[in-house]
């Protein structure tokens, strides 16, 4: 029996099609990221506490700084890869830096503060939303991010000039010159990485200068004592 060298099988019409298409990754839930960073927070009230009598006399600011619990919120918040939950994050840190701190200073054998307590909570409320705002945005690079920088930045620097002028008498110059130098160097990483166009390194310069001062305006005043009830 002969074949024909011309014929030529034909494909099989039950064969499936193969498709070339690539199936989006599974999106993780946010939830234990919320977990882990108020954990985290509420470490770093534990360790802020602990600070206050172990950290060198330099870096003794550090352990009542509240741009490095700001700056500690936004970097938590940053890991949320959803902005509802950074803002939440934002918010809840605090929350738990601020029960870590009292739980730690019963530890050590202090009572806490009230007032000083009622303060941070409210600065919670206020501040910690834009602080996860802020991170969000510094991760992404969206439109808001020079706004995220400039804040961040100025409250590093404003509270910088606050040590220096206000408080020098009692505490280290060269931490509060770190505080500002940290804070321009924070400004400059964000233009370069995250939105390198001169309009919005401008407007990130600009935030940071109005940050800066407001800070120092309102820090300079005694709000703690407008949560203290009288005797």
């Amino acid at each position: 029996m002969t074949t024909n060298s011309g014929d030529r099988p034909s494909a099989s019409p039950t064969a499936p099609p193969v498709e070339d298409t690539v199936r989006p990754a599974p999106e993780t839930s946010p939830w234990p990221r919320l977990v882990l960073a108020v954990a985290a927070g509420f470490l770093v009230g534990v360790l802020t506490s602990f600070g206050q009598g172990l950290l060198p006399e330099v870096l003794s600011p550090l352990a009542n700084s509240s741009g490095s619990w700001s700056l500690a919120a936004l970097l938590l918040a940053s890991l949320s890869p959803r902005r509802g939950f950074a803002v939440a994050v934002g918010v809840l840190a605090l929350f738990a830096m601020v029960g870590g701190y009292d739980v730690a200073s019963l530890l050590r054998g202090f009572s806490p503060s009230p007032s000083g307590s009622l303060f941070w909570c409210t600065a919670a409320v206020v501040v910690g939303p834009f602080l996860g705002w802020g991170g969000h945005a510094l991760r992404n690079g969206d439109r808001v991010a020079p706004l995220a920088a400039g804040a961040m930045s100025g409250v590093l620097v404003g509270e910088g000039v606050y040590g220096l002028t206000v408080i020098a008498d009692t505490t280290p110059a060269p931490y509060w010159w770190g505080s500002i130098t940290f804070g321009a160097a924070l400004l400059v990483w964000a233009v370069v990485r995250r939105f390198p166009r001169p309009s919005s390194a401008l407007l990130a310069a600009a935030v940071c200068a109005v940050v800066a001062t407001a800070f120092l305006a309102v820090y300079s005043q005694n709000l703690i004592s407008l949560f203290t009830w009288p005797s």
